[in-house]
């Protein structure tokens, strides 16, 4: 079993709710694949791979040492956030580089199933999309924007990496 960009620490309970619900373990994930390495996204990958040592996780190879070492990434999210880091995204634990596997953008055998890895930057200029060809899902990270309420879709645009050319770019290849 994989699981795509777990999110948060602080929504590790919730996660795991949601997981138990379906009938899934921790115990039975065996490949963490992360889109990019934003908090929001990946920010729970080392607490849950020192819980559970046996998982692999996938991602860009520009992110890989943001996995490994947090600090800087967790400097500028202390920059934007400020003493709302710890009720925003809990623990930001490192993963041992022995875990971390870095895409070569080759398609990926991860959880019983084969996913297409395409490099999608402009969010993030190490921001990947994933899609299954045996299920049609296509997951896409956050170059497709977000939506917090009703209909309305904006482009997340953290600083400092945004590149809006790159992103039109991304999101052209996805659409196709």
């Amino acid at each position: 079993m994989a699981i795509v960009d777990p999110g948060p620490t602080s929504c590790l309970a919730t996660l795991e709710l949601g997981l138990n619900g379906l009938g899934i373990r921790f115990a039975d994930v065996t490949h963490i694949l992360l889109t990019h390495v934003h908090l929001d996204h990946a920010g729970v990958t080392g607490t849950l791979v020192r819980r559970h040592p046996h998982l692999e996780v996938l991602v860009h190879e520009r992110g890989a040492p943001h996995l490994v070492d947090p600090a800087r990434l967790v400097g500028s999210a202390t920059r934007l956030w400020g003493d709302q880091m710890q009720a925003l995204w809990g623990e930001v634990a490192p993963v041992p580089a022995a875990n971390v596997i870095a895409l070569d953008l080759q398609p990926i055998h991860a959880g019983g199933r084969t996913f297409d890895v395409a490099y999608t930057p402009g969010h993030a200029s190490h921001h990947v999309s994933f899609f299954d060809r045996s299920s049609g899902v296509a997951f896409v990270g956050d170059v497709a924007g977000i939506r917090i309420k009703g209909d309305d879709v904006r482009p997340p645009t953290p600083p400092p990496d945004i590149d809006v050319e790159l992103w039109a770019r991304s999101a052209a290849r996805i659409e196709a």
